[in-house]
């Protein structure tokens, strides 16, 4: 392994690369490395430093599992679903299947899959890790584990019967009680061999063993590096490798030198949130090679996670839906989307992506939309709104009633994301200029996540995921809801303390709904929304754009608006199909993966 002194030089030596060649006539591509490390190199930039890269515990509260790249490429999970085309890929798993109240789901393993030390994975390691999440409610998604799954069962190597603790045929859909990734990342399943006897809180897991296709080779603040495990057991079974023999996860500093990375072709990919518009714009007019999901504005892919605004709502005055209300009328969203992403998205009126597989479900609460205006600007409004409770403008021109001014607010934003910083800046600007006195609070690594999960925040910046119609609506439920201080069970998930046991009793009924009665399901959801639209919970802000451009000069294959095959997002678990391409389920025939312009395709 590299020193950090080492990776700091070369890196210092690559931006001055870069500096170097982005001075290049206007138009024109710098001259292409020549390099063969490069070539089989996929090299991707991350949002932060990596706080401590010693510590790889994917379970540990504060350890980033997308930024160090360790749920896409160190760990695997049952299934895989393409959101993009609908399909729910089996990968550790070959399938699943309900009993008849939807009490248990029993889930076969795939044959031949094995740990990357060669240990064969099986339902032992499974039951190991329900187990362990169930004894430790400090782990990630632990709390979402017992509230989901009474027990789990082997009865054989390849066999596991997961005992539910009420009927839930959603069950394969929880990424975060089941191995099953749809957005982001999911309930990851450890070694038992390796994991057994360690403390789940405090072991490092510094080296990790996971039954993916690569292997840690670097670890620092600024580099991850993994290599292609040549034994990989998806070798045997699939009969195709990953072509890319060594996968970077760099972090470059300011969006300036992933802009330079990218033309300069020394970057493949950036996360979502690094590279504004403009920058794309010029990277693209200097090298033909970069696109991204669109090839004309506005460029982005549609994240199915649209942004918030959340309010603490167990803190008075916030805990009035009249305040959240006047909160929302103050935001002039149009004004966020033009100036903190650059034309890039649209106002939101709601916490679910504008997909046309949900339209029949917007559709159903045009009567709710038009009646709770939840994406309008209008001061005049929220003045009535707070004259009616009692506020007036003091001298300072803030909002007080007798007891002295509304209390000072804390816009919670993690500050090792561009798009954070931004978007909260706008909107704290907009907040005090209608009289509230607010201050963006920037926090990162776990301080941002404990502070965050424990409620400590007036307002926080929030993208609210998976994008279900149901799930989202679960995410407001107060079976999720804890006293302030104690750690919520995920920043989405009611970390904003809302109670109304009405909208309580309408989700329950939703979740024992079979997810294809689609009758039953638009019927409830007409009554929920009538509920979470006039108490207004969190403020919804824009719909999330995924500006990711990619890099075609040493790889190709790309998922893109015109060969929309998955999702382009470097930082979510499926990350992993980007790479390999998967077997489709109806057919059987293999599916993407990305190719190398240099190599040879990679199979085995």
């Amino acid at each position: 392994m590299r020193s950090s002194k080492q990776w700091t030089f070369a890196v210092g030596v690559l931006l001055l690369t870069l500096l170097l060649a982005a001075c290049t006539a206007p138009g024109v591509a710098p001259a292409a490395p020549v390099d063969p490390e490069r070539a089989q190199s996929l090299n991707i930039a991350v949002n932060g430093r990596i706080a401590d890269p010693t510590n790889l515990n994917i379970y540990a509260p504060g350890v980033s599992r997308s930024g160090t790249g360790l749920h896409q490429m160190i760990y695997e999970y049952f299934f895989y679903q393409n959101l993009q085309t609908g399909e729910y890929v089996p990968w550790l798993a070959e399938s699943y299947e309900y009993n008849d109240d939807f009490t248990a789901i029993t889930v076969k393993l795939r044959d031949g899959v094995k740990w990357s030390d060669g240990e064969p994975f099986t339902s032992d390691d499974v039951v190991f890790t329900y187990e362990t999440l169930m004894a430790n409610p400090g782990m990630t998604w632990a709390a979402e584990v017992v509230k989901n799954v009474a027990s789990v069962e082997a009865p054989d190597p390849l066999t596991v019967t997961f005992n539910l603790t009420a009927a839930n045929p959603r069950y394969h859909l929880n990424r975060e009680a089941f191995p099953a990734v749809g957005i982001w990342g999911g309930i990851t399943i450890l070694p038992k061999h390796i994991w057994e006897g360690e403390d789940p809180l405090t072991f490092k897991s510094s080296d990790p063993i996971g039954t993916g296709a690569y292997v840690l080779e670097n670890a620092t603040e600024t580099a991850m590096t993994y290599v292609l495990d040549e034994d990989w057991w998806g070798g045997e079974v699939f009969g195709r490798m990953p072509e890319p023999k060594k996968v970077n996860f760099l972090y470059l500093g300011p969006e300036t030198n992933v802009a330079l990375a990218l033309t300069a072709d020394e970057l493949d990919t950036p996360n979502i949130g690094i590279l504004s518009v403009g920058s794309f714009q010029e990277v693209k007019r200097r090298n033909p090679n970069v696109s991204a999901w669109y090839d004309e504005a506005p460029y982005a892919w549609l994240d199915p996670c649209p942004r918030g605004m959340m309010v603490q709502n167990a803190t008075p005055p916030w805990d009035k839906k009249e305040m959240r209300w006047a909160l929302s009328y103050s935001i002039d969203r149009e004004a966020v989307v033009n100036l903190a992403y650059e034309g890039t998205t649209v106002p939101s009126w709601g916490i679910w992506p504008f997909y046309d597989g949900l339209k029949p479900y917007f559709d159903a609460i045009s009567d709710l939309r038009a009646e709770y205006p939840s994406d309008a600007f209008d001061l005049a409004k929220a003045e009535e709104l707070l004259t009616a409770q009692g506020y007036s403008k003091n001298a300072d021109g803030k909002w007080a009633d007798a007891n002295g001014p509304i209390p000072h607010m804390t816009f919670l934003v993690d500050g090792n994301s561009n798009e954070d910083m931004k978007v909260g800046t706008v909107i704290v600007d907009q907040l005090n200029a209608a009289g509230f006195d607010v201050e963006l609070t920037p926090l990162t690594g776990s301080v941002q996540s404990d502070t965050r999960l424990r409620g400590d925040y007036t307002l926080a910046f929030q993208a609210f995921c998976p994008g279900y119609i149901y799930e989202n609506l679960e995410l407001f439920h107060s079976k999720f809801y804890v006293p302030l201080g104690e750690p919520a069970p995920w920043y989405e998930r009611n970390s904003f303390r809302y109670q109304n046991p009405e909208f309580d009793a309408i989700v329950d009924q939703m979740a024992v709904t079979p997810p294809d009665d689609e009758a039953v399901m638009i019927d409830l959801y007409h009554q929920a929304m009538a509920i979470w639209l006039d108490d207004l919970p969190i403020v919804p802000i824009v719909q999330a754009p995924a500006l990711v451009p990619f890099n075609s000069r040493y790889w190709t294959g790309w998922p893109s608006a015109k060969n929309p095959w998955n999702m382009p997002v470097s930082w979510w678990a499926t990350w992993n199909l980007v790479l390999n391409g998967y077997p489709s389920p109806e057919t059987g025939e293999w599916v993407g993966g990305i190719h190398s312009t240099t190599q040879p395709v990679a199979q085995k």
